[in-house]
This record gives structure tokens, C-alpha cells and sequence, in this order.
């Protein structure tokens, strides 16, 4: 079967190539998978074409390399044939214990069949004329030996031959001209069947592809003339085909009738088009049976909406097809399967192969290796942690993950995954009862030892049916001893019976050596065949059984919204494990001409209920909200025991270029019920002074049938802490009461109700020893920053829930050189738990800084010491979620590099030590935005935050989260 890739070529092709790969890249929405180091190895010419998206996989060894861990022995290999170009392509078939290869020196083309233990058998024969320029070829094992074709260039013309050999690689006759064009050809495929072959070739039409087939009868000894190219189907966006005992079956993805734009097509909570290159590639998909006559079938539609994007796969499994491809009908992408009989019933209809995980890609579906067998699903989930390390610290790399699927679509329970480097996707194929993959990957041993860095270098791996790896090594063989045993370029993966190898050669001039002397005659690149056995290996694999992994872990992401980009996320939790989640976009004020004439716009806040049914409707609340108010969500039970429950909605609403906290209250669907104005403060600026703002509003239930609400507001001067408390109908009970008195200012209130108390938390900028009286020893020194300005510190104040009175004095929780700031607080065994992120302050400041948690008993005094939390590697930490019940639950975001990261810890009553950080995933937008971490409710089991997708549009995501 045909592995496609979205790999480039290097140093050559048309311009009309070049973006076709790149548009296959965006609609893969898979950039991990594109590597610009890595090379197909093509011939190239200036008049010859790239090498499409579809090119079997190559894994080419980066050329930088640390030095090589000593040791381990080299894989059996036999030197098959020398390549006069490093990068010219050889092809091989299997055909049972034999094998074919097929590749061109001296100008003509060559084979030499090789056995089950991939030594040669007997010497090369020359079979025919090779063009200079092949661009793309194919070979075949077929009932009666093998079948090739290739497109060539003659006369400024484009040409399509094929060739017909016998089992022992001898061409039946001349190779025949199947097709001849002065237009562009840019793929092929041949596939064999019972009375000969199907050759199917395209013809690109400005984005779309014409697909074009010829049949070729062959006997014992005779090879019919090819028929008249025939068309399979015309403006397609893509296909792929496979080949079955009767002809072909081929799987289309086509445009929507009259070009419907993106926009139009999907789902009404998808913000806006994304352009029409991006529409232009996304169709529905049908499917083709072609018989061995070359008549086609009447099309069969398999997915009607225009939402499949190009990568669609085929493969026939238990007698059936399976069709996969990555879907856009949900705002997220996802990686659907549908399955087909022979004949044209859908017998599976489309549905999603995986649980929700954001953004995914499709890597490979590959066919199994016996009828009765099961196929192997590839993936790859864009929110991942992106090192790949795991527990057992495996080493820098993406994952693809990988199930098997039998012919109802459905996928294993046993998962697994495969670390594969930046620079190219894994080769996988089916392994007897397993399968196999050669990846690009850092090569360690088991014992440690080697360099600090590891070398990158192809390695092998070897699954067994329930995808356990049975044995992992890199490709390492004697003809590459000049370059550590690590070949230059690895492809052509295949196995039988359990033996697998794969074709590996050497740059030109780093031929066989003996004793470290001697190169290659004629500086030709040396191809061997090299053995990938299960032993016992020293090697550290890198591949894993992901289903054992233990808690907690992301069980499921599914995107809220996508549109502009946000600037806070508030979530609560309802009764039926149903949550709701609400959201404030990021505006920045006089950025926009968009509103119309006489009326204001500033940021968006919307809700949406989600749950196990699914997401409910998208409520837009107002879109005169201010970015810098945020946004707050708290619940109350039913009245009076009886009815639904209610949800009120804190946020900041601009009018007139004037601030004021609003209130919404909220039924089960997040819709409007009734809303409020909270505070009448003027607003007015007065000369000299800085412009009076409400900002970070925060919620609570007071468990006494009211809320309580706290912001923080600059009406008076300088930024203070204000708390209001209002009953079920939004009725003030108590009225705007500022609780601080500093001379700086203050920020990013919480607030959290235990019994009849309320706790606010936030970050204050007051200098040592202002306006924190209560503070003890450790408290006299507090903090500034390296400039000597005073930095902010987390404050504490203790409220009356009913009167909103202050219970003693304002505390500093800890004094630090650093900044403090975004705190959270949630309660914990009689007391509460307050954590904050810590970022260097004052001039000279770098990167750096991470987390506190801190313990407090009912009084608000320290219980136990302040816990240190570092992100890992040394990463900045930019939020802190916080979620209590009988343990904290706690997520911290970390930004290492240009990527975020979600890392899931545990504190429980009595720890003092930090808890140790798990990746839970790796967000596709970059390290500058706030993700605005918010739990739903004291479990954990539901995170809400934003994030960027990886076309830059915002999306609030919803995390279903499994803990210890």
C-alpha cells in the first residue's frame, strides 16, 4: 500500500509542486510532520516535476551528530547494488519469501531478486532503457512476477511506461508507452491484479487533479497493449487507491458542487472562513471501483459534507475498505473512518476514530498483512506534550500514536506510540501478526552512558498484535562503518513471516570499509538490505504502550469556540457531570472600525454549556465587554431544593468609553435569564488623573442563597480591592465596599467561601511593611525587585460572607524578590490553599521563575511551609489552576521555548515536598498568550482554557482530566 507523506523535495521542482505541498501541509494542519532537512530521494532537473505529497516515506540521518555509544552489535546486512546518485531512488517488492529490486546506473534499468534473508540472488540484470529524469516510479508484486511504471520526460513531453517482469526479474517485453502528453503528470500508481494491471496516473488543474487510468492485460509471456487513457475522475482534490483481485478501488476526496466556499460549509460555532486556499482543499469523499476491464462503477458517496481534507487513505481490511481521513466538520480537526463493502454499501458510516484530543492529523492507515489480519491507524495529536520523553525519559521527539482497526472501524483498546523526530514521519508496515516502523529518533542505551545529547539516527521498532514492543534498535549495518554503522538515507520498509527488513544506503564515497579503509569505487553510494530482527537489544525503543499509562492524563479536548483570540476563561461545574465555561475575547479599544455608526464594540463574552451529551448552543452575551474586566462564573443549588440550578455571570461591560461590573445570571444551556448592573461609579477622567477602570472581577456562592463578588477598581485613585453582595435575583444586599487601603496598586482578585467567611487573594505592589499589619517576622522584609521598585506579593483578607465586614487584618503571604501574581484559592480540609505563579522582577530580569503553593489553616495563618514548584527544564511557569476537594488538584502552564505546556500535579494534606509535574499536553498556540487556566469544580475533572489553533485563530478548549 502506498504511504503518503507530506514531505518536500530539495533543490528542485515546479513552482505549481511547491505549492501544492504547501497547501497539503496546512490542511494536514501537521507542520510536525514536515521536515526541511529531510530529502526525498528523486532525480531532479529543471524541467522535471517535484516529487508529490505521496512519496514513500525516507529517513535521512541529520549530518550533525553526537558521537556514538559504544557496544551494541551491528544488524545483518547484505550490499545489494552501488548507486551511482546518494539520493537516486531504488524500488523493492515483496513477493512471498522473495523479493525484487528495481533501480537504474549505466542508463538502464536494473533488478536482482533477493531472497528471505535479503542476500542477492544471483547477479543484476539489465532490463531496459532508464530515462535521466524519473520523478516518480512505482513497483508491484503481481501474480506472475512484478509490474513497474514510472513517468518520464520526452521531448519536452511527459511520458507513462510501464513494464511487465517475471519472477526472476526478467522483463517480459519492451516497456510499453501507456500515455504521452505535453501536459503536466505529477503521480502515479500501478496495481496489479488476477489478468494484468491498472495504471492510474494524475494531471494537475490549477489546485485539482485530474485522476486518468489505463488497463494492461498480462498473460504467460505477453503483455497486452495498453488501452486509451481513460478518466477515473475529474477536479478532484485528491485520491488514493488500492488494489484488489478484480482491479481497484479508488477513494476521492471532491470539491463542493459550484466551489461553496469553507465558510458556508462548516459548522455555524466556527468563526468565520480561513481563506480559499484553505476552502478550496476541503471536500466530500466518494469511492470507485474499478474492474480489471477498466470499467468504473457509478461513484458511492461516502462523507456528503465538504469537510475531508486531501490526506484520505484506502485500505481493503476483512474484506471490506476502510477509508480514513482528517475531518473538519467540528472545529476541531479530527481523524475519521468509514468502511465500505465491494459493491458500494457503506456499512460503517463516517464517524471519529478517536475520543476528542484537539486538533489531530492523520500519519498512515496501513493494510494488514494477511485478509484475516487487522490494519494499523496512525495519528498524530497536536495538544500533546511535545518532548516525548514519557515517564521512562525516552528522549526528544513527537509522538504518533497507533492502533490497530479491524473492518468495523473500530480501534484497539491497546495504544501505542512512536516518537518520531522533527525532521520526518515513520515508515510503518504490517509485520505478520504485527506490524514495524523505522522512525528518526534519539538513539540511547538502556543504561545510560552515552552522550548527554544523543545522536538522532533511523531506528526500528517491532510491534506485537497488542502493540507491546518487542524489540527496538537503530539501523546500524557493517557497509556504513565510515559513518558509525548509521546509514544515509532508510526506506522501503517491508516484512513476511515475521522477517523484516528495509533498504539503506550510504552518502557517495562512504562505501563498505575493512579495517576503517577504502571507499566505494567511483565514489558510488553502496545500497544494502538490512535485517531488523526481534533480540535482545541494549537500545532504548522509542515506542511505548500508551494505554498504560498511569493518571492523570488527558482523557478528552474539545474546542468551545474558535474566533478572536482570549483574554480570560471562567468554568463552573453543573449537576449530571455537565459544565459551563465562559469567555472573554481580547480587544484592544480603538483597534476597530467594525462597529457600526453610533454604537460601541469592544471584546466578546459568550458561554457554552458542555457535558457528556456533548456542547450545548453558543450564547453570545454582550460585545461590549472589556478584555481587562474578565470574566467570573459561580452556581448556586436549587431554590428552596426544588427547580433547576442557577449560574451567575461576573464580567466588565465598556459604554461610553466608561467601565462597570454587570451581572448575568444563567440557566443549565448558558443562556440569559436576567442581568444587572453591579456599580454606578463615575467614571469620568479628571485632568491629571489616570482614567478609573473596574477590572478582574471574581464570584463566589455565599451558600446562603446570594453571591458574592470582588473586583478590583481605581475610582478612588490608585487600583483597589471592592467586594459587593447580591441575593438570587441580583439584587445588591450589600453595596460596593472597598476592602483595601494601599498606596499602590492592586490586582487579580480571587475570592473563595468557606462556612461564613469569604477569602480574597490577590497581587499587590505595596512596599515593605505598608498596609499589612499583621504580618509577622518573616513579613517585615518584604519584597522588591532588583531595581529596588516594590514587586507584588500575594495579600490575603478575611471577610464576613454576610456583611463583607474584614476579619482581622490584610497578610502577605510571602515575601519574595520576585513578582507575584495570578493567584488562586480554593478550600482544603478546614482551611484553604492559595498557589501563585513567581516571575524575576526589576532590571536585568530573565527568564525563569515558577510557582507557590501555600497552606493556610482557618485563621489565615501559614500551615507548614511555602512549596517551591519549578516548571520543568528550568521553563518560565505563566498560570497556576487550583482545584480542592479531599487533595489539590492542580494544573501548571509552563512556555518552554516558543511552545505552552500543561503540566498536572497532586498536593495532598500533610505534603511539604513539591509535587512532581506531569505533561498533560502541548498547546499549538505560542508561549505569548495567557491560556488562563480555570478547573469547573473541586474534582479536576473538567479544565477550561484558551489557546491558539495552529492557524492562529483563538479557541476556548474544554479538558476532561483523570486523576489518581
Amino acid at each position: 500500500m502506498l504511504v503518503r507523506s507530506g514531505l518536500s523535495s530539495v533543490g528542485c521542482g515546479s513552482r505549481r509542486d511547491a505549492r501544492r505541498l504547501a497547501l497539503a501541509a496546512l490542511r494536514r494542519r501537521s507542520l510536525r510532520l514536515l521536515g526541511a532537512a529531510l530529502a526525498l530521494s528523486v532525480g531532479c532537473s529543471s524541467a522535471a516535476p517535484a516529487p508529490p505529497a505521496r512519496q514513500p516515506p525516507v529517513v535521512k540521518t541529520p549530518p550533525s551528530q553526537a558521537k556514538a555509544p559504544g557496544g551494541p552489535p551491528l544488524l545483518p546486512a547484505h550490499v545489494v547494488a552501488e548507486l551511482e546518485d546518494e539520493d537516486a531512488t531504488p524500488y523493492h517488492a515483496r513477493r512471498g519469501d522473495e523479493a525484487l529490486l528495481l533501480y537504474a546506473a549505466g542508463g538502464q534499468w536494473k533488478t536482482r531478486v533477493l531472497g528471505a534473508d535479503g542476500a542477492p540472488r544471483g547477479e543484476a540484470i539489465e532490463v531496459g532503457p532508464a530515462p535521466a529524469d524519473v520523478p516518480v516510479a512505482a513497483l508491484r508484486a503481481a501474480p506472475e512476477g512484478y509490474v513497474a511504471a514510472w513517468i518520464e520526460q520526452v521531448e519536452g513531453s511527459r511520458a507513462v511506461r510501464m513494464l511487465a517482469l517475471d519472477t526472476a526479474g526478467k522483463a517480459i517485453a519492451p516497456a510499453s508507452l501507456v500515455a504521452r502528453t505535453a501536459e503536466e503528470i505529477t503521480w502515479l500508481d500501478v496495481l496489479p491484479n488476477a489478468k494484468g494491471a491498472l495504471v492510474l496516473w494524475e494531471m494537475p488543474r490549477e489546485d485539482r487533479v485530474d485522476v486518468v487510468m489505463s488497463v494492461v492485460t498480462i498473460g504467460k509471456g505477453t503483455v497486452s497493449k495498453p488501452t486509451g487513457p481513460a478518466a477515473v475522475a475529474r477536479g478532484a482534490l485528491s485520491w488514493h487507491a488500492v488494489a484488489t483481485e478484480g482491479g481497484a478501488a479508488v477513494a476521492l476526496v471532491l470539491p463542493p458542487p459550484g466551489g461553496a466556499a469553507r465558510g458556508e460549509q462548516r459548522a455555524a460555532d466556527k468563526a468565520g472562513a480561513e481563506g480559499a486556499a484553505e476552502a478550496a482543499k476541503l471536500g466530500s469523499v466518494s469511492l470507485v471501483e474499478i474492474d480489471a476491464a477498466g470499467k468504473l462503477s457509478a461513484p458511492v458517496v461516502v462523507s456528503a459534507g465538504p469537510t475531508a481534507q486531501i490526506d484520505l487513505e484506502i485500505a481493503a481490511v476483512g474484506g471490506r475498505y476502510l477509508l480514513t481521513w482528517t475531518d473538519e466538520r467540528d472545529i476541531d480537526s479530527a481523524v475519521y473512518l468509514a468502511a465500505v463493502e465491494p459493491g458500494g454499501k457503506v456499512v460503517v458510516a463516517p464517524r471519529q476514530a478517536t475520543p476528542p484530543s484537539g486538533e489531530q492529523a492523520l500519519v498512515s492507515l496501513v493494510a494488514p498483512a494477511a485478509p484475516g489480519g487487522r490494519a494499523l491507524l496512525a495519528w498524530e495529536d497536536l495538544l500533546r506534550a511535545r518532548d516525548g520523553s514519557g515517564a521512562e525519559g525516552r528522549g526528544a521527539g513527537r509522538l504518533v500514536h497507533l492502533a490497530s482497526v479491524g473492518p468495523d472501524g473500530a480501534l484497539s483498546a491497546e495504544r501505542a506510540a512512536l516518537v518520531f523526530s522533527a525532521s520526518g514521519p515513520p515508515d510503518l508496515a504490517a509485520d505478520g501478526d504485527g506490524f514495524a516502523a523505522v522512525t528518526l529518533a534519539p538513539a540511547a542505551l538502556k543504561a545510560g552512558g552515552g552522550p548527554a545529547v544523543p545522536p538522532v539516527w533511523p531506528t526500528f521498532v517491532r510491534f506485537g498484535p497488542d502493540l507491546s514492543v518487542r524489540a527496538a534498535e537503530p539501523v546500524r549495518a557493517a557497509p556504513f562503518a565510515a559513518t558509525d554503522g548509521v546509514p544515509y538515507l532508510v526506506r522501503g520498509l517491508s516484512c513476511h513471516k515475521g522477517a523484516c527488513s528495509t533498504l539503506a544506503s550510504a552518502a557517495a564515497g562512504a562505501g563498505p570499509q575493512q579495517g576503517g579503509a577504502g571507499k566505494a569505487p567511483g565514489g558510488r553510494a553502496p545500497l544494502a538490505l538490512v535485517s531488523l530482527p526481534v533480540r535482545e537489544s541494549a537500545w532504548r525503543a522509542p515506542a511505548f504502550r500508551e494505554d498504560t499509562d498511569p493518571p492523570p492524563r488527558a482523557t478528552g479536548v474539545r474546542a468551545l469556540v474558535e474566533g478572536d483570540s482570549i483574554a480570560d476563561v471562567a468554568g463552573v461545574d453543573l449537576e449530571g457531570g455537565a459544565a459551563l465555561s465562559a469567555w472573554v475575547t481580547y480587544f484592544v479599544e480603538g483597534s476597530s472600525d467594525g462597529a457600526p455608526r453610533g454604537q460601541d464594540l469592544a471584546a466578546t463574552l459568550a458561554v457554552r454549556a458542555a457535558g457528556p451529551g456533548g456542547l450545548g448552543k453558543l450564547n453570545v452575551i454582550s460585545q461590549k465587554a472589556s478584555s481587562l474586566g474578565g470574566v467570573a462564573i459561580a452556581a448556586a443549588p436549587p431554590a428552596a431544593g426544588a427547580g433547576p440550578a442557577e449560574s451567575v455571570l461576573a464580567w466588565v461591560a465598556r459604554e461610553r468609553g466608561e467601565t462597570q461590573v454587570y451581572l448575568t445570571k444563567l440557566d443549565a444551556t448558558g443562556a440569559k435569564v436576567a442581568q444587572k448592573k453591579l456599580t454606578t461609579a463615575p467614571r469620568k477622567k479628571k485632568p491629571g488623573a489616570p482614567a478609573s477602570e473596574a477590572t478582574d472581577v471574581a464570584i463566589a456562592y455565599d451558600g446562603a442563597g446570594g453571591f458574592i463578588v470582588a473586583w478590583i477598581d481605581s475610582r478612588d485613585g490608585n487600583a483597589e480591592v471592592y467586594a459587593a453582595r447580591v441575593d438570587r435575583a441580583l439584587k445588591a444586599t450589600v453595596p460596593d465596599r472597598r476592602i483595601t487601603n494601599a498606596p499602590l496598586d492592586a490586582a487579580e482578585v480571587q475570592i473563595a467561601v468557606r462556612g461564613q467567611e469569604a477569602w480574597l487573594v490577590w497581587s499587590d505592589a505595596r512596599p515593605a511593611g505598608g498596609g499589612a499589619a499583621g504580618e509577622g517576622a518573616a513579613g517585615a522584609g518584604a519584597a522588591s525587585g532588583a531595581s529596588g521598585e516594590p514587586s507584588g506579593d500575594i495579600f490575603l483578607a478575611r471577610l464576613d460572607a454576610k456583611t463583607l465586614q474584614r476579619i482581622g487584618d490584610e497578610s502577605r503571604l510571602h515575601p519574595s524578590p520576585e513578582h507575584s501574581r495570578s493567584p488562586v484559592i480554593a478550600p482544603l480540609e478546614g482551611g484553604f490553599v492559595a498557589g501563585w505563579i513567581e516571575e524575576p522582577a526589576g532590571e536585568g530580569a530573565s527568564a525563569g521563575g515558577g510557582a507557590r503553593l501555600a497552606r493556610l489553616d482557618a485563621s489565615g495563618a501559614a500551615s507548614g511551609p511555602v512549596i517551591a514548584l519549578a516548571a520543568p527544564e528550568g521553563a518560565p511557569a505563566t498560570s497556576v489552576a487550583l482545584a480542592c476537594d479531599k487533595v489539590c488538584r492542580g494544573v501548571l502552564v509552563s512556555a518552554p521555548g516558543d511552545s505552552v505546556v500543561l503540566n498536572a500535579f497532586t498536593l495532598a494534606p500533610g505534603d511539604s515536598a513539591a509535587p512532581a509535574l506531569k505533561p498533560l499536553a502541548g498547546l499549538t498556540g505560542g508561549a505569548s498568550r495567557d491560556v488562563a487556566p480555570a478547573f469547573a469544580g473541586g474534582s479536576g475533572g473538567s479544565l477550561f482554557f484558551a489557546d491558539d489553533s495552529a492557524s492562529g485563530a483563538g479557541r476556548v478548549r474544554w479538558m476532561t482530566i483523570t486523576w489518581p
